[in-house]
This record gives C-alpha cells, sequence and structure tokens, in this order.
C-alpha cells in the first residue's frame, strides 16, 4: 500500500509540474507561436521544436522559421558554452568551421550535409549570446541575404528556455519548396539537439 501512494503522488506531482510548465509556455509563446498542447509537452520534456513553412511563386520565395527548446538547466550554465560560437565547429557534424569577429559583430560558418545542396560558407551577423535577452541577426550575403531573425534567451521555472524566428523572402532559388523545408527544420533541430547536449555541464 506504502508503494502504491509513493507512486500516485509522483504520478500526481509529475502531472502538476507538468501543468505549471505548459502554463510558462502559454505565456511566453502568446503571440510568438501557437504551440498545440502535444507540443507544449514535448517541450517540458526535453525535445526540441521545429518548424518551417516555405512558399513560392514564379519568381520569388518565402519562408518562416520558428525552433525552440527548454533547456533542464538554468540560463547562467547554458550561456558559458552557448557563447562560444567558436567552438561550433567541434560540436556539430555538420559545421566544418567556425569563427567570430568581435568587431564586425560577424559569425561565419562553413557548413556541409547530405541533406544541404551543396556546401555553404553562412555569414550572421549578431551579438556573442553571454546573458539572457532578445537578439536579432541578419544574413547579410548567400542563397537566403537579407534574411532577418532573432532568438531569445529566457529562464523560467529555473531551466533555460531558447526560441529563434527568422523570416526570409528572395528571388526564387533552383531548390523546390519541400527541400528547403527539410533541411531547414532538420538543421535547426539537430543544431539545437547538440547545443542542449553540449551545454549540461
Amino acid at each position: 500500500m506504502r508503494i502504491f501512494i509513493c507512486l500516485l503522488l509522483s504520478v500526481i506531482f509529475q502531472g502538476l509540474a507538468a501543468q505549471a510548465g505548459s502554463t510558462e509556455l502559454d505565456k511566453f509563446f502568446k503571440d510568438k507561436w501557437n504551440l498545440t498542447p502535444s507540443a507544449k509537452q514535448e517541450l517540458v520534456e526535453g525535445e526540441v521544436l521545429s518548424d518551417v513553412d516555405v512558399t513560392s511563386n514564379k519568381k520569388q520565395q518565402a519562408f518562416d522559421l520558428k525552433a525552440a527548446g527548454w533547456h533542464n538547466k538554468k540560463c547562467s550554465v547554458v550561456l558559458r558554452k552557448l557563447s562560444m560560437l567558436e567552438k561550433y565547429k567541434d560540436w556539430m557534424g555538420f559545421v566544418e568551421t567556425s569563427t567570430y569577429n568581435e568587431k564586425a559583430r560577424l559569425f561565419t560558418l562553413t557548413a556541409d550535409h547530405t541533406l544541404l545542396p551543396n556546401p555553404m560558407i553562412i555569414h550572421i551577423i549578431m551579438d556573442r549570446p553571454t546573458k539572457q535577452g532578445v537578439y536579432p541577426f541578419f544574413f547579410p550575403t548567400g542563397m537566403f541575404k537579407g534574411l532577418k531573425g532573432q532568438f531569445t534567451i529566457a529562464e523560467k521555472k529555473n531551466r533555460c528556455l531558447i526560441y529563434a524566428s527568422s523570416k526570409w523572402k528572395g528571388p526564387k532559388t533552383n531548390y523546390p519548396d519541400t527541400v528547403i523545408k527539410i533541411f531547414a527544420e532538420t538543421l535547426s533541430k539537430k543544431g539545437a539537439e547538440t547545443l542542449i547536449r553540449k551545454t549540461q555541464f
């Protein structure tokens, strides 16, 4: 009987914790992302969410990307490694080089993956993330030149929540909408999952 009561209390407490986490997410994502109950539960459980909507016509192509992860550590722990932009090449299998120019605020990545149509050099103008807050970013060059977005780092319930969003619209690329959607969703998810693993300590 004692074991049964302990198990019952454990289930109740887990349910209350999940409910509290879901409420916290509702507040944060209001007007940002209309998450389903199952998606919110996945975030509470530590899963990374990624969604990309790609549209095109004869001349133009556009996409809207959203991604989020709720780390199980506080932001002070997460930021110690998240800020090490030069180390990303050592942590992510699809990143071959990563450098950051403090003066120019220029983060440069060389990425290669089976999902990518070809190796890419990606330039991103952004501040190095060193504290909680909102960090705008911009792609000044490349296939998605003009892409704008931001990522938010905020501590919720003693866990570090990271949310990124970006939008791009430009001349139609040589790649179908489905291809762009798959590699953007997959790489953003894989990248976030890798960073979560690397920032556990």
